[in-house]
Order: C-alpha cells, then structure tokens, then sequence
C-alpha cells in the first residue's frame, strides 16, 4: 500500500490513513483473506451427510427450523454449499423442517457478493452438471444463484470476536478462520460457539484447526474431517 500511494516511510503512511478514508479502506480489504469455493474438501460434505445431518433431523419437528451459522463465510460459497447440501439430504423427506442459513464476515465488500451470488464458470469444476441446474441461473459471464436459495441464505457485517452471536445454532461451520486470530483471540471465541449452538448443535472447523485449550467444551466426533459437538457443560 506505501508502495502504491508513493509514501517512504510508515510514519508518512499512518499520517495518510488518518487523514484518508479511502486509503483505510483499502488498507483493511487488503488484509482479509477471502479464499473459498463450493464445497471445498469433498470428504466434509460426506460426513456431514452421514453423520451430522441424520442427528440434527432426528426426531426433529418440521415446525423446528434448522439453522446454521458461517462466521468468517468470505463471498458466500460456503453458506450456499451448505445450503444445497441440506436440500439434497432433505428432498425425499414428506415432512422437512425449515432451514435457515446466516453468512457473516468483517467485509462489506465480500458480503454484497454472497448476496449477489454471482459466481465465474469457474465454479463448474466444484458444483456438479445437476446442482448447476437446479440450483444456478446462467447469467453473463457465469452463474448467479437461483433466488430460491438466495432467500434462504441472510448475509450480514459481524466481528465474532466482539459482536453478540447467533443463537440457537444447530450447526456452525467457522473453517480456516481461527488459523488467522492469536491465541488469546481463539480463548475467547470459543466460548461465544459454545454459547450460539444448542444443546446438540455441531461445530466444524478448518482442517488445522481445533478448539484447542477449550476442549472441555466440544466433544470429537470426526476428528479427520474437524467435526464437534457441544458438550453440556455451562457456557462461560
């Protein structure tokens, strides 16, 4: 950013972001990792359709929603992933419960496109030839997601580190997010998981993640694919 705005020194740059907005903006869109895509790591999408999704439907009433929360959920992909998952596991069932998904991320500008969900051709390689067709419009340049599944999908600005969480979550998939927040920052997000998800309600990490110093919390389920469940322990 010095580099672009032609500044020498880091005492000429802070002057600039105190007296720019633009350039603060910039600044922050710059460090935000926004590397997703649909249905990334295929081995997590099997097993939560055989081991997550029949323990959230059982004995579940079809007037009890379904919700599930993606903090960190970058341009949208994976809340839509989800999204069509949960449909395709709910298809042959008379009487499936409503479903609910929420997005949240830091960044306004990755936001306004989940909730455009415009995506490339590109996308063609990680969504298959059937769910493309019944889940995508072709729009110019790619695909757009159909408004079916839009309605389904809320997007909204939210710091999980300080703002106050969703609350009963039945499934929270926070993946490659806690790999970028300190130790002390991790100590106390976790808790606030603990405090969103039901009773039962399941928490997927990143494939380099774990609740670490909080395992007290979350009980392994899969550990290969980083699938927890909460233990009914009192929140903190």
């Amino acid at each position: 950013r010095m580099l672009i705005n032609h500044v020498a020194t880091l005492a000429e740059y802070l002057a600039l972001l105190r007296d720019c907005a633009d350039e603060l903006a910039a600044l922050q869109a710059d460090l935000l990792i926004h590397v997703t895509r649909f249905f990334r790591d295929p081995a997590v999408f099997d097993a939560l359709r055989t081991k997550v999704f029949p323990a959230l439907l059982a004995n579940r009433g079809s007037d009890q929603p379904l919700r599930v929360w993606v903090p960190g959920c970058a341009t949208g992909e994976e809340v839509y992933s989800l999204a069509m998952a949960l449909l395709d596991f709910l298809a042959d069932r008379p009487m499936a419960p409503q479903i609910k998904l929420f997005g949240t991320d830091i960044s306004e500008s990755a936001l306004e496109r989940a909730r455009a969900g415009r995506y490339g051709r590109g996308i063609e390689s990680d969504v298959s030839a059937a769910r493309l067709q019944r889940y995508f419009v072709t729009c110019e340049g790619g695909y757009q997601v159909s408004a079916a599944l839009r309605d389904l999908c809320m997007f909204a600005r939210h710091d999980i580190t300080s703002d106050p969480p969703f609350s009963n979550v039945d499934l929270l998939s926070c993946r490659n997010v806690l790999i970028y927040l300190g130790s002390n920052l991790q100590r106390r997000v976790m808790p606030i998981f603990h405090f969103a998800l039901t009773a039962n309600g399941f928490l997927l990490l990143g494939e380099a993640e774990t609740p670490g110093l909080m395992q007290d919390l979350f009980e392994q389920v899969d550990g290969r694919q980083k699938i927890y469940q909460r233990r009914p322990v009192p929140p903190r």
